[in-house]
């Protein structure tokens, strides 16, 4: 169910859902348990593969997967550092 939920993040635009998004495709299209969700979904988080917001409503809490992260290469670091003054 975990790989199942990474899937469906992934395939959203901003890679994120609500548990009620989740829910809705999880427990009523695929037919799994909605405690099981929660489970994988708290698992995932535990592993630091997706975020998670629990608020007290479904449609309230969010599930997102982390933010691509850029490297920026030391050249162009420096660059940035002289224009904003800090490479003195």
């Amino acid at each position: 169910m975990q790989r199942r939920i990474l899937e469906l993040l992934e395939q959203s635009p901003e890679r994120e859902r609500s548990r009620e998004e989740l829910d809705e495709v999880l427990v009523g299209i695929e037919g799994f348990d909605p405690s099981n969700v929660l489970r994988a979904i708290k698992g995932l988080a535990r592993k630091h593969r997706v975020g998670f917001a629990d608020r007290p409503h479904k449609k309230d809490s969010v599930v997102s997967l982390p933010r691509d992260v850029r490297r920026i290469p030391e050249e162009e670091l420096f660059e940035l550092l002289a224009k904003t003054g800090g490479g003195r």
